[in-house]
Parts: structure tokens; C-alpha cells; sequence
């Protein structure tokens, strides 16, 4: 069984269903534990380079526990506004790009495993990222990406007050359906 570690911020906060739910804020330690976990929930295989950039400023990540046993996770990074509508090719290299004035908030992962689903962690998770996004002015939304045929999560992101902004093709490589809709949670 995996436990809370006392090296990363650890805070505790109810879910709506009444569970307590220990909250970690993601370091060098704990950065095994989002691994492990992106592994079962994710059909996707992320990099090191994407790991080792949770850990960059401007990322939110938190890891979520129920009875000292890893639960669920989100990961998401500030970026300047629009860039998820910027195309492709050009998406490497966005950090050489002028400071930008606005940004958004896009939400990489938020996953909970099978059995710890809804009991409110999900929601908990998320309403954190949106916090966390709110806190800057200059962030102006929450964004990320759902495959099209993931009903449950569109159901669970527009029940949280996020909209579809539109479709994208070819989004994912090497899953099937490869298209995605892009959500949006506007902050300001």
C-alpha cells in the first residue's frame, strides 16, 4: 500500500460525498506514484521529458489519497492563451515566444482509479486546478482535451461547468478513436 510521504505539501479536504481526502502536491519523491498511476488510467504513455516537467513552475499537480492508498491524480501547466489552438508544428517551440499577456491552464491528466470513482475526488481534483488557475489574473481559462467517445468524462467536465469549444481531428497517436473535443472552463 502506497502512503502519504512527508516531504510534499499535504492538506486535507472533505469531497461532497463526506470523504476526507488527503491532497499532495507532486515533487521529486512522489513523481513515481503520478507514473504508476498514469499507467493504469491512461491508454496514453507519457514521456520522462513529461514527467520531469511536472515538477517545472507553472504546473499544478496533486496526487489524491483515501485511507493512505494513492487514489487519484491531475497534472496541468500554464500556458499563453491560445496555444491549444496553435497548430502542431510549431506547438515545440512555444516557450521561445514572446512573454505573453494572457494565459491558460491545460489540464494534461485528471484520472481516479476504477473503484475510488464517484466518491467526489474527481470533482475535488478539478475544482483545485480551477482554484489554482484562478489565482492569476492573467489566466484566463481551463482547458484540455477528451476523446470523443469518453462519455463519462464529457458528462463529468460539462456537469463541472466546462463547455465543448470544438472538435479536433487526429488529435491522439496510436488510440483509436483518434479524435478528441476541446473543453474550455472560462475563469474571466
Amino acid at each position: 500500500m502506497e502512503t502519504v510521504t512527508e516531504t510534499a505539501l499535504v492538506e486535507v479536504q472533505p469531497t461532497e460525498s463526506g470523504h476526507q481526502i488527503q491532497l499532495q502536491t507532486v515533487d521529486a519523491i512522489t513523481l513515481p506514484k503520478v507514473r504508476n498511476l498514469n499507467s493504469v488510467l491512461f491508454p496514453v504513455r507519457y514521456s520522462g521529458t513529461f514527467y520531469k516537467s511536472l515538477l517545472l513552475p507553472g504546473q499544478f499537480c496533486q496526487l489524491a489519497f483515501l485511507d493512505d492508498k494513492c487514489v487519484g491524480t491531475i497534472a496541468c501547466r500554464k500556458q499563453p492563451l491560445g496555444f491549444a489552438d496553435t497548430p502542431a508544428s510549431i506547438m515545440t517551440g512555444y516557450q521561445a515566444l514572446q512573454e505573453p499577456k494572457y494565459y491558460e491552464v491545460y489540464m494534461m491528466t485528471l484520472g481516479v482509479l476504477a473503484p475510488y470513482r464517484r466518491l467526489g475526488i474527481g470533482g475535488l481534483l478539478l475544482r483545485n486546478a480551477v482554484e489554482f488557475a484562478a489565482k492569476d489574473p492573467n489566466v484566463r481559462r481551463v482547458i484540455l482535451h477528451v476523446q470523443i467517445d469518453n462519455d463519462d468524462a464529457l458528462r463529468f467536465y460539462h456537469k463541472s461547468g466546462f463547455t465543448t469549444v470544438r472538435l479536433v481531428q487526429r488529435y491522439y497517436k496510436n488510440i483509436e478513436p483518434p479524435h478528441a473535443y476541446l473543453l474550455e472552463y472560462r475563469i474571466r
